[in-house]
């Protein structure tokens, strides 16, 4: 009897113990491995962000601010005469001047993943006698079918070279090869430089398999601003190889690819202009067309990007500039090429960089190039860095009125981007 009510106790006392252990340890689970969390509905990621709870509907505001300071000095120009002194004037100058390059504040989002939107309205500084809007309002939505199919529709680029926002670029500016009308940057006198500006249309692009892309479409020929009243159209398109791996919308290296990356490219453009020339109103420009095959390299905080250029436009007439059209045929060729390199000192904190770029136009003094370098200081990653560079544009020009011009520029640029 009392041997079976030890065991009975025992028993009763095993029970209870493991009771303990069993509460003890779901406390411990409970307590020290949590219930994953739900996602956040707001907060910030470089810029601030909303969604749903159910992750459908996304939208992030940011903005970007670019300062800079020119200091130029234009030299070599023609002597002007001045008969009531007898002697000749020199139009050299030199400049000094702060200059908001870029201010935006930009709204961009996610429907259902599958539409994509931004919207953003940017000013800057106008340059000398400028005509063109201060504030612009942009934007576009895109639809993507599919990795390998995505409709974009709005004010878009025309698929030409590699697409690089100002916020990457290598140098303060551009190269003196692009053509740009945002802001600052002059065209090259004599004729436009490569490319289009952006435009009301419409863009198909995806990828093909591992290594290919494809970017096709087709614009308004008239500006964005008014309506596309003389039915012109312009069209674009390029193929994009990815012979070691894919490369960000970016001059520089700054994601540091371990392994070595190589691009290829090949685009090309018609664009129907049927308007005056840019330089002599008296003649008027039918079509342009242009083509590029461009490359980019990047390897361990070195980069490496370029491009040659070919274009060939159509004139109604060229009896303004006669010594231009070299072969009297109403057609002018154009060629031209631009390469830089950029390399980390100091892992994604200091970058230096040289550039070179020239265009040949056809016709005797109608040419321009530039060459310069300088240095990128990355204060926190590339929302906060500081720019410094320095640039030898040499612009000649056989057009009646113009003028040879060397100008010798030390840019610096702050840029602020969320």
């Amino acid at each position: 009897m009392f041997r079976s009510k030890t065991i009975r106790i025992l028993l009763l006392v095993v029970l209870i113990l493991a009771g303990r252990a069993v509460y003890a340890q779901t406390i411990n689970v409970n307590e020290f491995q949590p219930l994953p969390a739900e996602p956040k509905s707001s907060g910030w990621d470089s810029g601030f962000y909303i969604r749903s709870a159910d992750d459908n509907f996304k939208m992030k505001v940011g903005g970007k601010v670019q300062v800079q300071q020119i200091t130029q000095k234009k030299t070599g120009l023609q002597k002007i005469f001045n008969s009531s002194t007898g002697r000749f004037i020199t139009p050299d100058s030199f400049s000094d001047t702060f200059a908001v390059r870029r201010a935006s504040i930009m709204t961009s989002g996610t429907i259902y993943e599958k539409v994509d939107w931004a919207a953003v309205v940017q000013t800057r500084t106008a340059p000398p006698n400028a005509t063109a809007q201060r504030i612009l309002f942009l934007g576009d939505v895109a639809y993507n079918v599919a990795p390998y199919f995505s409709v974009d529709m709005g004010i878009v680029s025309l698929p030409f070279e590699k697409s690089v926002s100002s916020s990457w670029l290598l140098a303060v500016e551009p190269p003196v090869t692009a053509t740009q009308t945002d802001g600052l940057k002059d065209l090259t006198i004599a004729r436009q430089s490569f490319g289009s500006s952006d435009d009301l249309g419409l863009t198909i692009s995806g990828d093909i398999g591992k290594y290919f892309r494809y970017e096709a479409g087709v614009v308004n020929g008239s500006g964005f601003i008014p309506e596309n009243s003389d039915n012109n159209l312009s069209y674009g398109g390029r193929l994009e190889f990815n012979i070691l791996g894919s490369i960000p919308p970016s001059q520089t290296d700054f994601a540091w690819s371990e392994t070595p990356k190589l691009v290829l490219g090949l685009g090309t453009i018609f664009e129907d202009v049927q308007a005056p020339d840019d330089f002599v109103s008296t003649i008027t420009r039918k079509w342009d067309w242009s083509s590029v095959g461009d490359f980019a390299f990047r390897y361990r905080g070195f980069a490496v990007n370029g491009a040659g250029y070919y274009r060939k436009s159509k004139y109604t007439s060229t009896a303004g500039v006669p010594s231009v059209d070299t072969n009297a045929d109403g057609y002018l060729i154009d060629k031209g090429y631009y390469a830089n390199a950029g390399y980390y000192v100091m892992p994604k904190k200091l970058e230096l960089q040289i550039n070179a770029a020239q265009i040949f136009r056809e016709g005797p003094d109608n040419d321009a190039n530039e060459f310069g370098g300088g240095l990128n200081w990355y204060i926190h990653k590339n929302n906060v860095k500081l720019q410094l560079d320095y640039s030898r544009v040499l612009d000649y020009d056989a057009v009646p009125g113009l003028n040879n011009a060397a100008y010798h520029r030390i840019r610096t640029m702050f840029s602020l981007i969320l």
